[in-house]
């Protein structure tokens, strides 16, 4: 299903998930777009919790990243941005360097994004994108799940409306059942609604988008009820373009030779979960793909992200599910999210 454009015809170099443009499909991919960013905003913010950076450079990984990836990507399908598996080895391999919510923090993720990019650049270069296949299935879903599992006890806090003080799954769940009876019944209430819709959309119909449903309702139903009164909201939306320039570190070989294993790790559940995604959704719909070309567009992608003072990004399996929910067949989904990401920042 991989398809290496050396000697088969010529492909233009960039744009390849959005050329050429399906006219009749174009609507349903806007609409999409519209859906996904409805979805990846509040999303991307909450992966700011994870890794442990402002809430802006969540929507720093949408708007620089992804657009990168359309231009520079082969995937018509691969959603490109913060994801919670990369989040997670990040916030945990940083531990102990530096303080968690720091400039210097936030300036190791960065740097992060920059090596990831650099061992993006030299697998294209070297053509080791086929290693993706070797790579296997039950040990990289075995990854996937620990990550999940990790993620998933992490936000028990924020369902019950506590806060989190621990980035340690173990510790953090043990606290939570010691203050269960401090828990927020509105926030609890609100968290239950949430996966009743998002579930039980599913269990009626995989075409119902229950995520877009139950942030619109949940929006709706704060404001309605004046819910900011009793249980913490996000709040208003940062504004502001990132700016451009390398981290603020002190650079060092001692500090890249901390960094490198991060940077490695990250490499490879990038290589090998967004290969996995984008070869699921082509082989879905019959489209071509070339893991090498995407290796480009996902270097390029984590270039942006670690130039614009935010963290690594990925090949998103949720975000992809969600432009296929939503009826998106190609990049222009993602293009459309940029540009309204474009516009919150301005105007928000």
């Amino acid at each position: 299903m991989t398809q290496d454009s050396g000697g088969k015809g010529f492909r233009l170099p960039v744009f390849q998930g959005v050329l050429p443009v399906d006219r009749s499909a174009l609507g349903r991919d806007i609409l999409a777009g519209f859906t996904l960013a409805a979805l990846a905003i509040p999303g991307t913010m909450g992966y700011t919790k994870i890794i442990g950076t402002p809430v802006i450079t969540g929507l720093y990984t949408i708007l620089i990243p992804m657009g990168l990836f359309v231009i520079f990507g082969s995937s018509r399908h691969l959603s490109v941005g913060a994801d919670s598996a990369t989040a997670a080895v990040v916030a945990a391999g940083l531990a102990g360097m530096a303080v968690r919510g720091s400039n210097e923090w936030l300036a190791l993720c960065s740097l992060l994004a920059l090596m990831a990019a650099v061992f993006m650049f030299a697998a294209r270069v070297l053509r080791i994108g086929f290693l993706a296949d070797f790579l296997s299935r039950t040990v990289l879903t075995g990854f996937m799940t620990g990550v999940g599992v990790q993620v998933a006890l992490l936000e028990v806090s924020g369902l019950l409306g506590l806060q989190g003080t621990s980035n340690e799954p173990l510790k953090e769940i043990v606290r939570d059942l010691r203050l269960l009876g401090e828990a927020n019944p509105y926030a609890v209430c609100v968290s239950l609604a949430v996966m009743v819709v998002i579930v039980g959309g599913k269990r009626i119909s995989e075409k119902i988008p229950g995520g877009l449903i139950a942030v619109v309702a949940a929006i709706g139903t704060s404001w309605a009820l004046d819910l900011g009164a009793h249980l913490e909201t996000l709040g208003s939306v940062p504004r502001g373009l990132p700016t451009l320039g390398l981290p603020h570190v002190a650079w060092s070989w001692a500090l890249i030779e901390k960094l490198l294993p991060i940077a490695f790790a990250c490499f490879v559940v990038i290589l090998a979960q967004s290969a996995a995604t984008s070869r699921a959704y082509a082989a879905k719909y019959s489209d071509r793909f070339d893991e090498n070309v995407d290796m480009v567009g996902l270097g390029m992608a984590n270039l942006g992200a670690g130039l614009s003072g935010t963290f690594i990004v990925n090949g998103s399996p949720t975000n992809t599910a969600m432009v296929d929910g939503g009826g998106g067949r190609s990049q222009v989904s993602q293009l459309t999210t940029c540009v309204l990401v474009l516009l919150v920042l301005l105007c928000s």
